[in-house]
């Protein structure tokens, strides 16, 4: 744990992780996002233009999985 915690501090869930870049499944081409990446945002790839939908664990690892 970082020096700046607290045990009163809250751990983070995951409504708060924010993503500002991710790596496209299928082209793995790197796309920043500006407004960050939240669980239920749409991302497109600029590189291959897949349409892909964002979710976030409690860990706050983040999955994308194409959008339908």
């Amino acid at each position: 744990m970082s020096d700046d915690f607290d045990e009163d501090d809250e751990l983070p869930t995951a409504g708060s992780f924010v993503f500002f870049e991710f790596d496209c499944t299928d082209c793995d081409a790197n796309n920043p996002v500006d407004d960050g990446l939240r669980t239920g945002d749409l991302a497109l790839c600029s590189y291959c233009g897949l349409d892909l939908q964002a979710t976030v664990s409690d860990e706050g690892k983040l999955t994308l999985r194409e959008a339908r």
